[in-house]
């Protein structure tokens, strides 16, 4: 069922259900209303035929001719007086054939509560007790309301046709709304199936951003605009790295031709070997590092964890930069420790946290002028804090956000040393995987620090 036929059914019935309650409402206080006003005028009566029969230039055939000729709302009524002695004062009915006939449980009643009223056949009756002075009596007086039933029966025909009525507007009126409801979640669907990964720069109306529809567009424009920012990310870095794998795939293939167009002697077939060796090793870095970037994308969830001593992780380092280059050279420095024997661990993989830590100590060593990185780790509250400090050109304030993007390369230092631009950004997501980061300061002229924050595991 569409959701607009639901909404006006389940909008009818919640409206019908209150016409029906208010309905009986009205009847049932209608009905008790014109009950208990027939009541009280058949008391009025009475009291008004005591008052008469105690005065004494009304005479009880002066009564019986007032009930006759006199005009009145009781149909077929009937009045029945006793005197203190229980003898019958005065008699009268409309119909001679259908008198009031009192019983001794009536008349008990009736002197056990003063007034009492009851039912006597289609009739309603009243007994009451009046006293004074001189007269002491006990008067019922029984008739019919056909104003009443008539008038119940007229209401009855109104309330019916009026909530047959109702629920006939409610119906249409409700089908409107239900249009006006959803229509703009259609225009919603509409728009959002506009949008495809070849076009993410769609986006919702959001208006004021008040109402939930408002909301959940402001919400889907978000994602996507981090579904566009993923996607053209994906996109330079595939580009990139098209770029970066064909360039000395291009440069080992025009030395190699150049070399084979003529005999040459052993001396420049060695140059070409070394130039398209140290080609080919550069391209082996870029290949390893695109795969390490493939392997730690994603979730940490499929990687084996363990607790990890990063003092002795750290160690590592000097002869992990000797295999790269013998010109490297790390210091490290751990006089920044506390005096404690608590272990330095985090929980994470310890050969992607090596591979982090020495991404970025290669790249310090490598704007070094000495080729020197300084290495040094503090503890600070639950977190471990690792500093690594060159003394290169150092980077602009207007290229440190940048330096994290894959394939980035500053074009003032690019001249200096060769590289891919995987390395600090490879570093950054396996330090992000474990809830890490880190942080560039940096000084043009002066050298850069990085320092990469973790959890004590």
């Amino acid at each position: 069922m569409k959701i607009r036929y639901r909404i006006t059914l389940v909008f009818t019935g919640i409206v019908t259900v209150i016409l029906i309650v208010l309905c009986l409402g009205i009847y049932f206080f209608s009905e008790k209303n014109l009950e208990q006003q027939f009541r009280q005028r058949l008391r009025l009566k009475a009291v008004s035929t005591a008052t008469m029969l105690k005065t004494s230039e009304i005479t009880p055939d002066l009564i019986i001719k007032i009930n006759k000729t006199s005009p009145s709302a009781f149909v077929n009524k009937s009045i029945v007086t006793y005197d203190n002695r229980y003898n019958e004062a005065f008699t009268y009915n409309d119909n001679p054939n259908d008198s009031l006939v009192v019983s001794n449980d009536l008349i008990q009643k009736t002197k056990e509560y003063n007034t009492y009223y009851f039912a006597y056949g289609n009739r309603e009756g009243v007994g009451i007790v009046y006293k004074d002075a001189n007269y002491d009596y006990l008067i019922f007086v029984v008739a019919y309301d056909d104003s009443r039933d008539g008038w119940l029966t007229k209401l009855k025909l109104i309330l019916v046709v009026c909530f047959f009525f109702s629920v006939s507007i409610v119906i249409v009126t409700g089908y409107i709304f239900s249009v006006g409801l959803v229509n703009p979640i259609n225009k919603l669907t509409n728009r959002i199936n506009r949008i495809s990964s070849k076009d993410l720069s769609l986006r919702l109306e959001t208006g004021n951003g008040k109402n939930e529809l408002q909301q959940l567009a402001i919400t889907i424009n978000n994602l996507l605009a981090r579904l566009q920012l993923s996607f053209d990310t994906q996109r330079r870095f595939i580009n990139n790295a098209s770029h970066e794998l064909s360039t000395p795939l291009s440069s080992i293939g025009s030395q190699l031709d150049v070399a084979l167009q003529r005999e040459r002697t052993g001396e420049e077939y060695k140059r070409v070997l070394v130039s398209v060796n140290e080609d080919v090793k550069n391209l082996g870095q870029l290949v390893k590092s695109l795969l390490e970037i493939a392997k730690v994308s994603g979730s940490p969830s499929g990687i084996e964890l363990t607790t990890v001593r990063v003092d002795e992780l750290l160690l590592h380092l000097p002869s992990e930069m000797k295999k790269i280059s013998p010109a490297y050279n790390v210091k490290i420095n751990f006089d920044e420790l506390p005096d404690t024997d608590e272990p330095l661990t985090v929980f994470g993989n310890e050969p992607l946290l090596l591979c982090a830590v020495r991404n970025v100590v290669h790249n310090a060593c490598k704007y070094s002028p000495d080729k020197t990185a300084l290495v040094k780790l503090q503890q600070v509250n639950n977190k471990i804090r690792i500093f690594v400090i060159d003394n290169g050109p150092g980077i602009p304030e207007k290229e440190i956000k940048n330096i994290f993007q894959p394939f980035y390369r500053s074009e003032e230092t690019n001249y200096l040393v060769q590289g891919s631009g995987l390395g600090l950004p490879l570093a950054e997501h396996i330090v992000r995987m474990y809830n890490g980061s880190i942080e560039v300061e940096s000084i043009p002229g002066d050298g850069s620090a990085f320092i990469i924050t973790l959890n004590i595991g």
